[in-house]
């Protein structure tokens, strides 16, 4: 290497493993050519990059010659040597549609930049979902041009990961929190709270906007008002866990025990952001374990008096423990059971002498049930310790299976020791089976909703249906009337199918994916499925604005936002009023929740009401999830915190304008794009004719009669030669002993299944192509990677010609 050449790259200089990487490159194929004739703009742009910790690159020419640093290697994965000095297009083709507009926007001189954008990238041999932040700039050569592009970027998937899991745990929280029987809440630094679950809001006998902000001092017991605020200051100010035990006032005017354990919480960072409490009612045990503590306090002056009066006091704690509701006893310091209450012997079916003098875990209570007489073992030996032990155990007794919270106490002589225990158990079994059915009874409710709501799409789609089909057995139709009529059960099929498909995606049983879609064209249709769902008395408005407006996102999650947008309005006009859709272009998204105004090309899709507005105290948590303005029972508060989550996910937003009395606006911002050439073909290939199939020979595996009849009549009238069984086995015998070019199977039949079928076949007849088919979408989205070829019921005559026609195209190029 000559001196001259030596300084020209000199500007690559140190720059790690990529710098070294690039001085011995051969450049000879790369669209940049050798570094000696860079221009000093890119050569500029190099150096900065290589010496640069932080993933980068820059790609250059008509062609994007892409150059990276070593913080990119790790994004580009197995793509890395092979992937420097080549085309930016032939790097990221899998991704090329979604960044594109992104790149040509850069190129034409406008910087853009992206958070958590979803991204498919195959750099490890394989498909995956990533989250990516990032920053296209132009690049000007020396003239001034804009000559490539500039990115710093940062791949952001494990924060949008854990992200979208604590949305799923804080639903979770919520669901599992409103079905406890015990009150729960959340509070903010300043002590308000922030949630409070139906048992909490059932104590005090108050609604969800009342009970949160209510100062429970006022139902405190005045004598235990000045403890319990000492000891909330300084369990509060430890940061630690801390138990409160007091009396409260409940909403129907009786003083009760209750005994509250808070813990702090802490945000990702690790900053302390409140509280978290649960409450339990204590009150008998509270008042056995005053007549306890009155008890021990009458025992340890007889002890000091004369030792004879302990065995009155002994009759007097079984006195005591004979009256008391629940299953109650006396334990000595070994172990040994000195007592048991007649509550406890009924209950488990057994007699004095069969418990009296035995160690306690092995008594009957225990010894049925594997495990448990560790358990109780450990429970006593801490009460013997001088701790106070409780827990909740399920008993196998003669009479069946029990379930019983369970405390042990231990009991002090005059000197503070500790004399015996005492246990105590409450039977809460039918408590239980209660909240199980309530809990049944709920989830029936729900799945009854949704049925009938079903049932009501359906019946219309029927009506349609079997009214054209009536119309059909005329014999004295117009051949211009037949075609409307097959035309419609035709349209009325596709409807079906697509309510099927946003019935399974809320069942989370099928995969949502984002495609790009015409957002007037949308939001029309969504206008037209709401009218009945709002009511007559509430007119609705669509106004596009332009020429057709075209975004990326899920189709299902957007119509779900409008919907849920559109009921809210409902309610807030309380049946009556105007509702206008409006979809417009914007320039850039405003500032919104102290954010920074974002420039960019997006779509503004605004659904206005005349309703009662929102009042301004509440438009900063509007979109919190569970936040409602609605009364208790009337809303679940995730509609709102739903659309903010599908229009950040989205790289978008979503803005709130309301004013009391004069109604609201909720607007969504979305990336606006070019409609994509492939979504173009698709639509297209969709519209395509059936094809002629030209004699191949096709085995149709059906195990339904109706259903492989027309089948094997559709298969024959586009000109294949068709056979079809039943099931799988019958497959592979005839395929032993005939040749076919495709085998057309059901995926749910008896026995071997189709997949089972189609990998058997696989094995035996590589190149013999195979087409799956079924009615379950879950089943096709978890065998999409299997590699064959796979087509969703109900299917159109076109739809099964062009996946044939492609699956046979394949088999015949392999050849």
């Amino acid at each position: 290497m000559n001196d001259s050449t030596d300084r020209s790259l000199q500007f690559m200089a140190g720059g790690g493993k990529v710098g070294a990487l690039m001085r011995v490159h051969d450049w000879s194929s790369s669209p940049l050519g050798p570094p000696s004739g860079w221009p000093q703009s890119l050569r500029s742009v190099v150096g900065l990059l290589l010496e640069s910790r932080f993933p980068m690159f820059v790609a250059w020419g008509e062609a994007l010659g892409f150059l990276y640093n070593d913080a990119y290697v790790e994004i580009l994965g197995e793509k890395h040597p092979k992937s420097l000095g080549d085309r930016f297009h032939d790097i990221w083709h899998e991704i090329w549609p979604d960044i594109s507009p992104l790149i040509a926007s850069a190129m034409a001189g406008e910087a853009t930049y992206r958070q958590d954008l979803p991204l498919i990238m195959n750099r490890h041999g394989f498909d995956e979902q990533t989250w990516f932040t990032f920053s296209y700039s132009p690049v000007r050569d020396e003239q001034g041009k804009v000559a490539g592009m500039f990115c710093a970027v940062a791949e952001t998937t494990e924060k949008v990961l854990a992200e979208a899991a604590l949305r799923e745990s804080e639903q979770r929280f919520r669901l599992i929190a409103d079905s406890a029987p015990v009150p729960i809440w959340v509070t903010k630094l300043d002590r308000n709270r922030s949630f409070a679950n139906q048992a909490y809001l059932d104590f005090l006998g108050l609604p969800f906007e009342q009970a949160i902000n209510f100062d429970w001092r006022k139902v405190l017991h005045p004598d235990d008002l000045p403890r319990i605020l000492q000891e909330q200051i300084a369990g509060e100010s430890s940061l630690k866990p801390f138990v409160l035990e007091a009396r409260y006032r409940r909403a129907d005017g009786e003083w009760r025990w209750m005994r509250s354990e808070s813990q702090p919480r802490w945000d990702a960072a690790g900053k302390h952001i409140g509280f978290i409490g649960v409450a339990h009612d204590i009150t008998t045990s509270k008042r056995a374990e005053i007549e306890l503590r009155r008890l021990n306090e009458t025992l340890e002056q007889r002890i000091r008096q004369r030792t004879s009066q302990l065995q009155s006091s002994e009759a007097q704690l079984r006195a005591i423990l004979e009256t008391s509701h629940q299953y109650q006893g006396l334990l000595g310091l070994d172990g040994e059971v000195l007592y048991v209450n007649k509550i406890a012997l009924v209950g488990i079916r057994a007699a004095a002498r069969d418990v009296i003098g035995r160690p306690f875990w092995e008594t009957p209570w225990f010894t049925a049930t594997p495990g448990m007489p560790e358990n109780i073992r450990g429970a006593f030996l801490k009460a013997r310790n001088g701790s106070e032990v409780r827990l909740e155990v399920r008993l196998r007794l003669p009479v069946g299976d029990r379930h019983f919270e369970c405390v042990m106490r231990p009991v002090f002589d005059q000197d503070g020791k500790v004399s015996g225990v005492v246990p105590e158990a409450v039977d809460v079994t039918e408590r239980r089976q209660a909240e199980e059915l309530l809990r049944q009874s709920q989830k029936m409710e729900a799945v009854g909703q949704l049925t009938g709501g079903v049932a009501h799409d359906f019946n219309n789609l029927l009506t349609i249906i079997r009214s054209a089909t009536d119309f059909l057995r005329r014999r004295e139709l117009s051949d211009d009337r037949r075609r409307r009529y097959v035309d419609a059960i035709a349209e009325t099929v596709e409807r079906a199918s697509k309510l099927t498909a946003q019935l399974l995606a809320f069942a989370r049983r099928q995969p949502l994916k984002p495609q790009v879609f015409n957002v007037g064209s949308q939001v029309e249709t969504v206008a037209q499925l709401i009218r009945p769902l709002v009511g007559g008395r509430i007119a609705i408005d669509v106004a596009v604005d332009g020429p057709e407006y075209f975004a990326i996102a899920d189709v299902a999650q957007f119509e779900t936002t409008l919907v849920n947008l559109a009921i809210n309005a409902r309610d807030a006009m309380e049946g009556e009023g105007r509702l206008t859709f409006s979809v417009r272009k914007s320039g850039a998204i405003p500032v919104l929740r102290g954010q920074p105004a974002r420039a960019g090309d997006f779509v503004a899709i605004s659904v206005t009401d005349t309703g009662t507005g929102i009042p301004a105290e509440h438009l900063a948590a509007i979109f919190e999830p569970f936040f409602t303005t609605k009364e208790v029972g009337k809303g679940t508060g995730l509609g709102l915190s739903q659309a903010f989550g599908f229009a950040k996910q989205s790289d978008g937003d979503i803005e709130v304008a309301s004013e009391v009395g004069r109604g609201s606006t909720f607007t969504i911002y979305l990336p606006r794009v070019a409609i994509a050439e492939s979504g173009a073909n698709l639509a297209a290939g969709a519209s395509e004719p059936a094809s002629a199939g030209r004699g191949y020979r096709i085995l149709v595996v059906e195990d339904n009669d109706d259903v492989g009849r027309f089948s094997t009549e559709l298969l024959e009238d586009l000109g294949y030669t068709v056979r079809r069984v039943a099931d799988a086995d019958a497959a592979l015998a005839i395929l032993a002993e005939n040749e076919f070019d495709l085998v057309f199977s059901d995926v749910i039949m008896p026995g071997m299944d189709g997949v089972e079928l189609a990998g058997i076949i696989r094995t035996r007849y590589p190149g013999l192509p195979v087409v799956l088919t079924s009615g379950y979408s879950n089943v096709l989205a978890e065998n999409a990677d299997r590699g064959f070829e796979l087509i969703q019921k109900p299917y159109s005559v076109e739809q099964l010609s062009r996946i044939l026609r492609k699956a046979m195209s394949e088999r015949i190029a392999a050849r």
